[in-house]
């Protein structure tokens, strides 16, 4: 089978393609036939060796895909011809990922495609929603007359964070660079959008109430503008670092509001606590059949190019595939 494959850590031209044995399913895994693949920016740094916890390769990456089941052990929960997504958090880090043909994988790694969603929706939206669920759920406890700021917002985790937070009943501030996607933001779940960029963010922030949950995905100093835009006993949900992995922040904001930052890291859930936050994710998204906005979808070849494209700012989720074609 094909496969996109790196051997050692480095910059993304060391992920190739390369002719690999179907894997063989062992005790209680199942064999899956994948259909698409989800990219994430994580991907990219996992190559490079800037991903904590990641297991040495050689190995495929890729944890966001949907595909169909072929194969599974005896009594198991699947047949074959079911569709499937991974919320598992081990694929792609510690194992092999869905940027391959076939995927097998122990049977708790998978669940049942969301019956609203395609397989293009199951490969795009399970991963970033687990996290940005992870972030208002399971974290922050958000209430519905909340008002949640989400910075990089025009990005899967971002038009994930803003259609939760609206399921739930809050209020959403969208952050993005420039302005040029106000209007899309608005129709995918933004009350407001302001810009990354504009030096009186703050103060526009706290003009419009400031913010009671802050996912931040920029990082870098814009950490400290979070701190000073978040209201009292605010909670901060830091889940990425796209601006940079350092900053100067003070104390005294944290201490005086009686903050709360949280580091949000998805890949740490055992399996069946990704189970169970998928199942409650999924009774929130489904009264208003909630899917994730796909950006551009690239050709099962051309992965490369899929990583460059994201480097400029998609509006929602890069994918590829059909995979099994």
């Amino acid at each position: 089978m094909r496969s996109w494959q790196f051997h050692e850590f480095g910059q993304i031209d060391k992920l190739q393609m390369e002719d690999v044995d179907i894997p063989t399913p062992t005790g209680d895994e199942v064999l899956v036939k994948m259909k698409y693949a989800g990219l994430n920016p994580a991907d990219k740094f996992l190559i490079m060796g800037l991903y904590q916890g990641c297991a040495e390769p050689s190995y495929s990456v890729g944890r966001d895909g949907c595909g169909e089941v072929i194969q599974t052990p005896e009594g198991s929960k699947f047949k074959a011809g079911d569709l499937v997504i991974t919320p598992s958090a081990t694929v792609g880090i510690n194992r092999d990922g869905t940027l391959a043909e076939y995927l097998s994988l122990p049977e708790d790694h998978f669940a049942l495609l969301p019956s609203w969603w395609s397989p293009e929706e199951g490969a795009a939206g399970t991963k970033v929603f687990l996290t940005c669920w992870q972030a208002l759920s399971d974290a922050a406890h958000l209430q519905p007359d909340e008002t949640v700021l989400v910075t990089g917002a025009s990005g899967g985790i971002g038009l994930a964070a803003l259609a939760i937070a609206k399921e739930m009943g809050a209020t959403t501030i969208a952050v993005s660079r420039g302005v040029k996607k106000a209007a899309q933001l608005k129709k995918l779940g933004a009350d407001c959008v302001l810009d990354t960029e504009d030096p009186d963010i703050v103060a526009n922030v706290k003009e419009l109430g400031g913010a009671d949950v802050i996912l931040d995905i920029v990082g870098g100093d814009f950490l400290s503008k979070c701190i000073d835009m978040a209201n009292p006993y605010g909670r901060i949900c830091i889940i990425g670092a796209l601006a940079g992995i350092n900053c100067e922040i003070s104390p005294v904001g944290i201490i005086f509001k009686r903050l709360q930052i949280h580091g949000m890291q998805v890949s740490m859930y055992k399996a069946d606590e990704s189970q169970r936050s998928l199942k409650e994710l999924l009774a929130v998204l489904e009264p208003n059949k909630v899917a994730l906005k796909i950006d551009k979808i690239f050709p099962f070849e051309e992965v490369q190019e899929a990583f460059e494209y994201m480097r400029y700012g998609p509006l929602g989720k890069v994918l590829i595939g059909p995979i099994d074609e």
